[in-house]
């Protein structure tokens, strides 16, 4: 179970968000469980406190990463190194609904892997349908591409949303490129 309670207009607000079978983050929040946090939580509220509970939103991304490697490197390692370092630096033990992606950040994770010379570009696209969920960051969205537009190598997410990598198997893709 993830949440995010915020104050707003003297209304509690928590947004919800549970895990699907495959572990990946889901909105869908069964009303039993919103009920049975409304009753607990009303033995402890004042007459007057109004506690609104909601599903959060996920946001589903892709990334296309480019890499300058060392040509004395195997390019299969490099690639499956910088993948796992994506992964974790994905992980969602590690964020909070509302975090920021600073993609500069992945970028020195990423860069701290052996045989990586340089981290050209770090491209983030929006998923939406199908498998995934159908929620969109806060940043613009070229719709045509999905490329999410960076801030300053930051992609914004509003406070009742969290953003993952549903299937880092697809959705990292990396491309390497030698000196040479």
């Amino acid at each position: 179970l993830f949440r995010s309670i915020t104050e707003e207009n003297n209304k509690i607000k928590i947004q919800l968000l549970s895990y699907d079978t495959t572990g990946a983050l889901t909105e869908t929040v069964s009303n039993t469980l919103k009920n049975n946090i409304l009753n607990y939580l009303s033995e402890y509220r004042m007459i007057n406190d109004y506690v609104d509970i909601t599903s959060g939103e996920v946001v589903d991304l892709s990334l296309e990463i480019d890499l300058i490697i060392n040509k004395n490197e195997s390019p299969t390692d490099i690639i499956r190194s910088s993948i796992e370092k994506t992964i974790d630096f994905f992980a969602i033990e590690k964020r909070k609904m509302g975090d920021p992606l600073f993609v500069g950040d992945l970028i020195k994770e990423i860069g701290g892997v052996t045989g990586v010379v340089n981290v050209v570009d770090i491209r983030v696209y929006s998923k939406i349908g199908g498998n995934y969920s159908s929620s969109e960051p806060a940043q613009g969205v070229n719709q045509a591409t999905r490329l999410i537009s960076q801030s300053d190598m930051t992609i914004f997410m509003m406070s009742n949303q969290i953003f993952q990598i549903r299937f880092p198997n697809v959705d990292i893709k990396v491309r390497t490129k030698t000196l040479g």
